[in-house]
């Protein structure tokens, strides 16, 4: 059975009511402090209330108590490529392969780290590979269009806030602005849910 205070967490990330969502986080915590769903889950409330600080002890957290899980590794390495620390996050996303060697998504958010420091043949053999995997098991990733290049492209215009967009296809920034409250309720909470996993990942973690 779950824990009632995580499912009214869960409640309020779907109505984006994020710090609410951390309160009762707090308290599922506290009945369960080895659950690393809950530091994970939290991690991410405050990443998208531009506490990343929080959000990477609540990753790190995450990592010590589910250490052999890629997804706790490429969590992180978003955080830390948020935060500025690149070279971090392409750490973490080396470990998370290794634990996950068929993970596209792993690779290609790795590619794009190597990529921003110039790292520029490792990152087209990480790119190669996760293109080659994703062709491998095309019903584990969604159709990523021209049209939703264009719209995040537009969007970027509008707010300089925003990642930027790789050019390539299967860019995990390249997501299509829909409402993920609900796709985050479910979201790793056992290792067959990929499709979730990388449209939550592909929209930055960000709860819209």
């Amino acid at each position: 059975m779950k824990n009632k205070f995580y499912l009214k967490a869960l409640d309020k990330i779907t109505e984006k009511k994020l710090a609410e969502a951390i309160l009762f986080l707090d308290k599922a915590i506290e009945e369960e402090p080895n659950n690393p769903i809950y530091f994970s889950e939290r991690g991410v409330c405050y990443l998208n209330l531009d506490q990343t600080g929080r959000a990477l002890e609540d990753m790190n957290q995450s990592v010590k108590l589910d250490p052999d899980y890629a997804y706790r590794y490429a969590s992180r390495a978003f955080v830390k490529d948020r935060m500025g620390d690149i070279e971090g996050g392409i750490a973490d996303y080396e470990i998370a392969v290794k634990l996950e060697p068929e993970d596209a998504i792993a690779y290609n958010n790795l590619g794009m780290l190597q990529e921003k420091l110039g790292y520029k043949k490792a990152s087209e053999r990480n790119f190669k590979r996760a293109d080659t995997l994703a062709d491998e098991n095309p019903n584990s990733l969604p159709d990523v269009t021209e049209e939703a290049v264009n719209k995040e492209n537009d969007n970027l215009k509008k707010d300089s806030s925003l990642p930027p967009v790789n050019s390539r296809l299967k860019s995990v920034e390249l997501a299509k602005k829909e409402n993920f409250g609900s796709v985050l309720t479910k979201i790793i909470t056992d290792k067959n849910t990929r499709r979730d996993f990388w449209k939550f990942i592909k929209n930055g973690f960000m709860i819209k």
